[in-house]
């Protein structure tokens, strides 16, 4: 199920989790945004959830800039500077 992917000492936890926070927030604002609203909406009894909202926040991630300096970056070679638009 996937439910976990890693076991870590104690010790080492805080940087473990550091490393991750650090790479999902290297990502497009937008993009962390709309991903946070989904899946809190598959968290939701299936007559409850707003998917339409979902729809619209993924369309505005590929309208955004940011979705055209993730394209640029990645045809550059070199990392993204997202700005949130």
């Amino acid at each position: 199920m996937g439910l976990v992917n890693r076991v870590v000492p104690a010790g080492e936890l805080e940087a473990y989790v550091k490393s991750i926070t650090d790479m999902i927030s290297a990502n497009a604002p937008l993009t962390i945004k709309a991903v946070k609203f989904t899946v809190g909406e598959m968290l939701k009894d299936e007559s409850k959830r707003n998917l339409a909202r979902s729809v619209e926040l993924v369309e505005q991630c590929f309208a955004s800039r940011d979705y055209t300096e993730g394209r640029t970056a990645f045809m550059e070679k070199r990392k993204p500077v997202f700005t949130g638009s």
